[in-house]
């Protein structure tokens, strides 16, 4: 029996979220809480991810595969990436580090600092940080964020999956073959 196109969203999507866990916790061990190296670490990691999920639905299909099951598979794949990324992130945000919020932002605005910004946008932006720090340290984990969280990894694989998908797809061109 052949794996479904479910199972092989499961496979690379648990896969794929694994990867990205590690390497948020390699990250956050060195302490960085705020890079601009890591999101596009993460953005091949999930892009690796998507193309060998894409790559055994083809071969399980013969070596076919519509676009639309591309985007399909990468909309399911994408939803396991998301509910464990985020998972993994709320539950280190509030029970491992709860002040890892405050820690990302004094990255940022050591990062915008050494960008010169005038006195009244530092000012500005020091205390957007500190309402959301401290909204976050009242409020803990809402369910419209870890919902937010899931739906941004999903539209995050819908944009990625367009391209992918449009490339690794192969239609049948006999329909008696």
């Amino acid at each position: 029996m052949e794996p479904s196109p479910a199972r092989i969203a499961l496979k690379w999507g648990l896969l794929t979220a694994l990867v990205k866990i590690l390497m948020t916790s390699i990250r956050y061990a060195m302490g960085e809480f705020f890079s601009l190296k890591f999101p596009f670490l993460t953005l091949v990691i999930v892009t690796v991810g998507l193309v060998l999920a894409l790559r055994e639905l083809r071969a399980q299909n013969g070596g076919f595969m519509s676009f639309g099951e591309g985007i399909s598979l990468a909309l399911l794949m994408f939803a396991i990436v998301g509910l464990l990324n985020t998972t993994y992130t709320m539950v280190y945000n509030t029970l491992v580090n709860p002040n890892a919020f405050s820690q990302e932002f004094a990255q940022m605005r050591e990062f915008f600092e050494s960008y010169n910004l005038p006195d009244e946008q530092m000012e500005q932006m020091n205390e957007q940080f500190d309402a959301v720090a401290d909204a976050q340290k009242q409020k803990g984990v809402s369910g419209s964020t870890f919902i937010g969280g899931i739906l941004g990894w999903i539209f995050i694989g819908f944009l990625l999956s367009l391209p992918v998908s449009g490339i690794m797809s192969r239609k049948k061109t006999d329909p008696f073959a």
